[in-house]
């Protein structure tokens, strides 16, 4: 009897010592290994080598606006190209009177929205003109509250527009909301409050809340902010294969994640790094040498058609054509 309960008391301890490895185990997190497939669209479309332009989906297609074109560093261009499969181009537009790069296109309202960037004779810009096909383009506002901007990111986040940018006076940061694109109420009223002022920097929606990462500002920077209002913003403590310094890079959804892809980091001109999170926190390399396209920066890549698609850029002597699709498996 006696060695029947000694017998009894060490199967049920070896029972719990068991389920409390299983639990361990459970709580062991699995790298995901993740497989990008790399498909070159083309060399170059209609619209010759790129960079520096403006990208946005409206109406199932791809529209571009502005920037550098073509085979040399000709002065910035104002017109308007669509495409419906992200590789034949046809140009559309050109009554936007002021050619321009680091200006934004952004599909809000049912319409396109255009907003500042950087003139040829290097003045800073602040109109805003709205279309609702891509062809005719109506200027809204010649002077907004915020004034000029340039290489700033424009975001939609429920139901309104926002404009982020270095205020270049202040050096602040500045977030302004808009609901109809005309009229403008500033959501940093300390514009100090908010995270250092930037220019180069991405943004985006993710998980019911906007982000900013990275940018250049006396440096390039890493730096990853987050808001789910606008107007308080906390910077986010990331892990893992932690971002290098960034300006110039994309930042795009896809997959359930985050992608950023190259830039200029640090001292280097241009970059073909891939970093994904699934979190906004951690962060993980994918394998360079297994990454065919250039380095790029000043480039743009959408999720489109279920897939990840890069497009043109400044390279290694001199513009970007390259189209590439990237699919997760």
């Amino acid at each position: 009897m006696k060695y029947t309960k000694i017998l009894n008391y060490l199967s049920l301890l070896l029972f719990f010592v068991f389920i409390s490895c299983e639990k361990d185990n459970d709580s062991i997190d699995t790298p995901e290994v993740i497989t990008l497939n790399f498909t070159q669209e083309t060399v170059q479309d209609q619209m010759g080598d790129f960079a520096d332009n403006a990208m946005a989906l409206f109406d199932d297609s791809v529209w571009s606006f502005a920037g550098r074109a073509y085979t040399t560093t000709a002065d910035f261009h104002h017109e308007v190209w669509f495409s419906n499969n992200g590789i034949a181009w046809f140009s559309v537009a050109d009554n936007v009177p002021v050619g321009r790069r680091g200006t934004t296109l952004t599909k809000f309202n049912n319409k396109l929205w255009i907003i500042g960037g950087e003139a040829n004779d290097g003045t800073t810009l602040e109109d805003i003109w709205s279309s609702s096909d891509g062809e005719n383009w109506t200027l809204e506002v010649s002077t907004p509250p915020f004034g000029v901007v340039q290489f700033h990111q424009t975001l939609v986040f429920n139901g309104k527009m926002y404009v982020i940018a270095g205020n270049p006076t202040t050096h602040n940061t500045e977030v302004w909301s808009t609901s109809n694109g005309i009229d403008w109420t500033q959501n940093t009223a300390n514009a100090a409050a908010a995270f250092f002022g930037r220019g180069g920097h991405q943004a985006l929606v993710f998980n019911n809340a906007m982000y900013v990462i990275g940018g250049e500002a006396t440096t390039r920077l890493n730096d990853v902010w987050k808001s789910t209002d606008g107007t308080n913003w906390t910077q986010v403590a990331i892990q893992g294969d932690v971002l290098p310094r960034l300006t110039g890079h994309s930042a795009t959804v896809y997959n359930n994640k985050v992608w950023v892809i190259g830039g200029r980091q640090g001292t280097a001109d241009y970059s073909n790094d891939i970093y994904y999170s699934s979190d906004m926190i951690t962060w993980t390399k994918y394998d360079t040498t297994a990454i065919p396209f250039e380095a790029v920066a000043f480039h743009n890549t959408l999720n489109y058609n279920n897939a990840l698609w890069l497009f043109g850029g400044y390279k290694d002597g001199g513009l970007s054509g390259a189209i590439w699709k990237i699919v997760a498996e």
